[in-house]
C-alpha cells in the first residue's frame, strides 16, 4: 500500500499544529497592524526600507563564546534585548540557533515564549536587512516560524495595505525563484495572519483581501494564514462571535466556500482538541462527519499534532516517559480505521517540516509503526523529500540514513534503487 498525496502542500503543514499557541504573542504586532502604525515614531513611507544588506558573516560557535549573554534564564525581556543585539549585527541564523543552545543548556528556561522571541527577532530582520524577500529568506523556520510572523509584523505596519506589504516582500525575488516552494508559501502566509489583524477578525473580508493577490499560490497560502490565525482567535476568545461553536466543532470550516474548505480544515484541529478535551480519539471522531478530501484535511490536521512535542505533553501521559517516536504512534493508534493512515501522513510531513532534509526523526517516527502503514512511511520520507530538492545525490544522502528501509525512501522520492 502507498501513502497518497504528493502535493508540496505538505511544506508549510507544520505550521497548523503549533499555530494555536502563538496567538498571545500576536497581540502587539495585531495592534500595528491595524492602525498603521510605527513602532519607532516613523512614518511608514520612510521608516521602510526595501534594499537588501547581507548581515556579516559568522562562526556559530564564536558567536556563542563571544556574545558575552548574562541574562537570568527567566528574565524575557533582557533574552529579547540580547537576541536583537546579536540579529543586528549577525542576523537571525545567527541568533535563533544561539537560542537554540541557550535552551539546550539551560540558560534560557523553557517557559520563556521562545516563539515570541522569534517575533522580536523577525522584526529586527527586516529593520536591518531590509523588507524584501532575500532578507525574509533569512529567517530560520524553527520556533514555529516566529521569525517570518515578526518579519511580517513590521511590514504591515509600514505599508498601506496587506496587499502593498505583500508585494513588497513576496514578490521582490531575485537569483534562483525555486527557494518560494518553501519561502514563497510561507511569506504568504504571513500576509493571511496580518491580513485577519488588520480586518479585525472578520474571516470573510480576511478571504477576500487574499483574493486580490497575484496568483493562486499567493491567494492560498493566505487562506492558510487567515484560518490559522482565526484558530488562534478561537483558543484565545477574540474570534468574533458565532464563528466557532461546541455544538458544531467543524464549524466555519463546513460553512466555507468549497475553495477555502481545504485550508480551513488543515488548520482547525486546535478547535477540535478544545472541544473534545485534548482526546485525540474524540477529536477525529468529528472529521468523519466531513465528506471527501476535506475529512483528509481534518484528519491531517489532527495528525500534526503527533510529533509536535508540545502537544504531545497535553495529548499523551506518557509524554517525557517514552520517546516522542513512541508517543507520536501510540497517538496515532487513536485514530479511527479510516484516519490512521492520515495521521501516518501528516506525522512525517510536521517532522519534515522542522527537519527539511534530515531524515532521522522520521526513521524513528516509521520504526514504531506496526502493521501495513510501516513501510508506507518510510515511502512517505521520500516524497517529502523530493518536495524539497531535485538534486538526486541529495535525495539518495538524505534516504541513505534509513538503512535497509532506503529503497522506500527512494521510491517515493521517484528514484530506482
Amino acid at each position: 500500500m502507498r501513502l497518497p498525496d504528493k502535493r508540496p502542500r505538505a511544506l508549510t503543514l507544520a505550521l497548523t499544529a503549533v499555530g494555536v499557541l502563538v496567538a498571545a504573542v500576536l497581540l502587539v504586532g495585531a495592534f500595528l497592524v491595524a492602525t498603521g502604525g510605527s513602532d519607532d515614531g516613523g512614518s511608514a513611507k520612510e521608516s521602510l526600507n526595501t534594499d537588501f544588506t547581507e548581515p556579516q558573516k559568522f562562526d556559530l560557535d564564536e558567536v556563542y563564546d563571544d556574545s558575552g549573554f548574562s541574562c537570568e534564564a527567566r528574565d524575557t525581556m533582557c533574552v529579547r534585548k540580547f537576541l536583537v543585539g546579536v540579529t543586528a549585527d549577525y542576523g537571525p541564523r545567527a541568533s535563533l540557533p544561539v537560542l537554540e543552545r541557550l535552551q539546550r543548556e539551560q540558560r534560557v528556561d523553557l517557559s520563556v515564549n521562545d516563539h515570541d522571541l522569534a517575533h522580536a527577532v523577525g522584526r529586527e530582520t527586516a529593520k536591518d536587512f531590509g523588507s524584501n524577500f532575500d532578507a525574509f529568506d533569512l529567517c530560520p523556520t524553527i520556533f514555529n516560524y516566529g521569525c517570518s510572523h515578526g518579519f511580517f509584523e513590521y511590514v504591515l505596519a509600514r505599508t498601506d495595505t496587506p496587499k502593498e506589504a505583500a508585494t513588497t516582500v513576496c514578490e521582490t525575488v531575485s537569483g534562483d525563484k525555486k527557494r518560494l516552494l518553501i519561502s514563497g508559501f510561507s511569506c504568504y502566509h504571513g500576509v493571511g495572519h496580518g491580513v485577519m489583524m488588520a480586518q479585525a477578525y472578520d474571516v470573510q473580508e480576511s478571504l477576500n483581501t487574499c483574493n486580490t493577490l497575484p496568483n493562486f499560490p499567493a491567494q492560498e497560502g493566505c487562506w492558510q494564514g487567515v484560518f490559522m490565525e482565526n484558530v488562534n482567535a478561537g483558543m484565545s476568545g477574540r474570534a468574533r462571535k458565532g464563528v466557532f461553536s461546541e455544538k458544531d466543532p467543524l464549524a466555519p470550516c463546513d460553512k466555507v466556500a468549497k475553495k477555502y474548505k481545504y485550508q480551513c480544515f488543515i488548520n482547525h484541529s486546535g478547535w477540535l482538541m478544545r472541544v473534545a478535551q485534548n482526546k485525540v480519539e474524540a477529536a477525529a471522531g468529528y472529521c468523519l462527519h466531513v465528506k471527501g478530501k476535506e475529512r483528509t484535511a481534518c484528519m491531517q490536521s489532527i495528525g500534526l499534532m503527533v510529533t509536535n512535542p508540545v502537544w504531545q505533553a497535553q495529548l499523551s501521559r506518557n509524554a517525557g516517559k517514552r520517546s516522542q517516536s513512541a508517543v507520536a504512534w501510540e497517538l496515532c493508534s487513536r485514530f479511527p480505521a479510516a484516519g490512521r493512515e492520515n495521521c501516518v501522513i501528516a506525522g512525517v510531513d510536521n517532522l519534515a517540516n522542522f527537519d527539511q532534509l534530515k531524515a532521522d526523526r522520521q526513521k524513528a517516527f516509521c520504526a514504531e509503526i506496526t502493521g501495513r502503514l510501516k513501510d508506507p512511511c518510510y515511502e512517505r520520507i521520500g516524497v517529502n523529500l523530493l518536495n524539497r530538492t531535485k538534486d538526486e545525490p541529495t535525495l539518495r544522502s538524505s534516504c541513505a540514513v534509513l538503512g535497509p528501509k532506503a529503497v522506500l525512501c527512494l521510491r517515493g522520492a521517484g528514484i530506482a534503487a
